[in-house]
């Protein structure tokens, strides 16, 4: 396993007309930068595929500037656990981080709805703005605002738990060179990694 410094910033958050971002917008006002690890586990399965402990650093930031950690109870049929949940002012949250697959921000926002059901006053998603994989790069946060504003269209949700979603973006950076993630970064961690596998 090989490790890579990394940081999260520039926090934007979707709907911010929604009672989700109105009571939240006080504690992401408090996130500047977030630090946080990234890691390349096998250099030669699925080229080198990335992870990262960005989900434990939120939650610990989220901690730090305020938040209380809670286990919310979910109902047996729910085949995942969420990522982290905690309360805020007295409101309770459940967080999802989709890091890399677009494809599954469909199925994070229906999980929501089951995190809702299951209790939670609001139920977060976060989406990095810059996902650096083989091919280039994908905006995560703008395929789910997309996807959320066809939600909102053609009734995929009621508006009363709809309203109660937060989407929110964030860039990474690699901290090394203080430049957001890339294609040509991720490409060179990948081979700094099997290098440090052929030692």
């Amino acid at each position: 396993m090989t490790t890579f410094p990394a940081y999260a910033a520039s926090f934007e958050l979707y709907r911010k007309d929604s009672e989700a971002a109105r009571h939240l917008a006080p504690l992401f006002g408090r996130l500047q930068r977030i630090e946080f690890t990234l890691r390349v586990d096998e250099p030669g399965v699925n080229q080198g595929q990335m992870a990262s402990d960005f989900d434990a650093a939120l939650e610990q930031a989220f901690l730090t500037h305020g938040a209380e950690p809670l286990r919310l109870r979910l109902a047996a049929d729910i085949p995942q656990e969420l990522d982290f949940a905690f309360t805020f002012a007295g409101r309770s949250m459940a967080v999802e981080i989709e890091k890399a697959n677009r494809e599954k921000i469909l199925r994070d926002i229906l999980k929501c709805h089951m995190y809702l059901h299951a209790g939670a006053d609001f139920a977060l998603v976060g989406l990095p703005k810059n996902y650096a994989h083989t091919h280039g790069i994908w905006n995560l946060f703008e395929f789910g605002v997309q996807r959320f504003s066809e939600c909102l269209k053609y009734g995929f949700g009621s508006p009363d738990r709809l309203g109660r979603i937060l989407l929110f973006g964030f860039e990474q950076f690699c901290a090394t060179t203080r430049l957001p993630l890339s294609r040509k970064r991720r490409a060179e961690m990948r081979q700094q990694a099997a290098q440090v596998g052929l030692s």
